[in-house]
């Protein structure tokens, strides 16, 4: 039998008896793993001290490509995690961030052949090839944020390239560099990934060609907070891109 307890708290608590021993498992919320989430992430930022007058969850979205119905799943992971957080009291937001720094790579199917001549630069730096948007980047955007809004997702929407140009990110950029040993080390445990413990985990872009991927980070000066780089060659799908020196 399983008899259930409403506690103080609001946690619905389910009870079985009658076996070799009784069972308790409390319901957080209505009960999905996007609430254990949300209790998770509010029990720790208690214990961390911080405020949780709003919290924040992120999803990022690519900027380089056509996007399909897999690119809906972080976002909607999630805004479900928002809801679940605001369904135990809290203020919640989730940010919506598209990443228009990564440089094209190749060229989608199904796009002008003319975009050969940019690739690897940052696509947010790249023309629109059918004229409605600023950039390449905000066309691609576009189509992932309006079946967003007409899906009822809510979110508040950051370009990397204006993040990154505003400044907002120097200080974490310069503890990164600083720390470079430290994180190609933990970048090379998590995914097994073994570049950045090679050269910087950066990823300037060429002061003379433009392009993203063909500038390696090689050396970073902490006073100046300046990064030294070596625009060199890089096979990235069995393509050849010569890097400008």
């Amino acid at each position: 039998m399983v008899t259930a307890i409403l506690l103080d708290c609001g946690v619905l608590l389910l009870v079985e008896r009658g076996g070799p021993r009784s069972l308790s498992r409390p319901i957080i919320g209505r009960g999905t793993w996007l609430d254990r989430v949300a209790h998770r992430l509010i029990e720790r930022e208690k214990r961390l001290g911080r405020s949780l007058d709003l919290l924040l969850t992120e999803s990022g979205i690519a900027a380089s490509g056509i996007p399909h119905i897999g690119n809906l799943s972080d976002p909607a992971r999630a805004y479900g995690v928002t809801l679940a957080i605001r369904g135990l009291g809290y203020n919640s937001e989730m940010i919506l961030f598209a990443d228009d720094m990564d440089g094209l790579r190749s060229v989608p199917q199904g796009l002008p052949k003319e975009l050969e001549e940019y690739l690897l630069k940052p696509v947010s730096r790249i023309p629109d090839p059918y004229g409605c948007h600023t950039s390449y980047a905000d066309h691609m955007v576009s189509m992932m944020t309006e079946p967003l809004d007409r899906i009822g997702i809510e979110y508040k929407l950051y370009n990397a390239h204006e993040v990154y140009g505003s400044g907002r990110l120097a200080g974490i950029a310069a503890e990164i560099l600083s720390n470079s040993e430290r994180v190609g080390e933990a970048i090379k445990t998590l995914v097994g990934q073994e570049k950045f413990t090679e050269q910087l985990p950066y990823y300037p872009v060429c002061d003379s060609c433009s392009r993203i991927y063909t500038a390696k980070a090689v050396e970073y000066d902490r006073e100046k907070r300046r990064v030294r780089y070596v625009c060199s060659d890089i096979e990235i799908k069995k393509r050849l891109h010569r890097g400008c020196g």
